[in-house]
């Protein structure tokens, strides 16, 4: 059975190498160096969630079976600052990338991703979230790239024809 976790300041504190090392393994290289930065230097209290607001400023979701770690999920700034998913070749289309991706916008509020447009399985996790592309531009690689918003941050993540694309 999957389970799905949002780290606190401390548990992040412990599992950060971790976390940062199977990010880098099996992200297909996808991720930039910036982005494994930004994560790495991730300061522990921006986990905490405001009392005014509810949310927190940034997130760190983790689907694990057992021990064995099936994927991670991080954004930061309600993913404008940064936004990623690493799940584990082995647990791809199992539902991993979209159970962590629930918990962050459970966090954040909302959500903004940037996807380059020859990622397909992170364009499809986008709009299974009922998340829009709104808009593209040229990414940090030099790829074409397309901003994803979760426009209504209180709604719970789209679950309709969940079943229908396949992960």
């Amino acid at each position: 059975m999957m389970e799905v976790q949002l780290l606190t300041p401390k548990q992040w504190n412990s599992y950060r190498k971790r976390l940062a090392d199977f990010a880098v393994k099996y992200s297909d290289k996808r991720l930039t160096a910036a982005s494994i930065q930004t994560f790495r230097s991730l300061n522990s209290a921006l986990l905490v969630p405001s009392v005014e607001a509810a949310y927190s400023e940034a997130a760190v979701s983790i689907a694990r079976q057992g021990s064995r770690l099936l994927g991670v999920g991080f954004a930061a700034n309600g993913g404008q600052q940064e936004c990623f998913f690493v799940v584990h070749p082995k647990a791809r289309e199992l539902g991993v990338g979209t159970a962590v991706a629930r918990s962050l916008i459970s966090r954040l509020g909302q959500l903004t991703c940037h996807v380059a447009v020859d990622n397909v399985p992170s364009m499809a996790l986008c709009f299974r979230l009922g998340m829009s592309a709104v808009s593209m531009f040229t990414g940090p690689t030099g790829k074409p790239t397309l901003r994803f918003e979760r426009r209504t941050p209180n709604a719970a993540a789209c679950t309709r024809n969940i079943d229908v694309i396949p992960q």
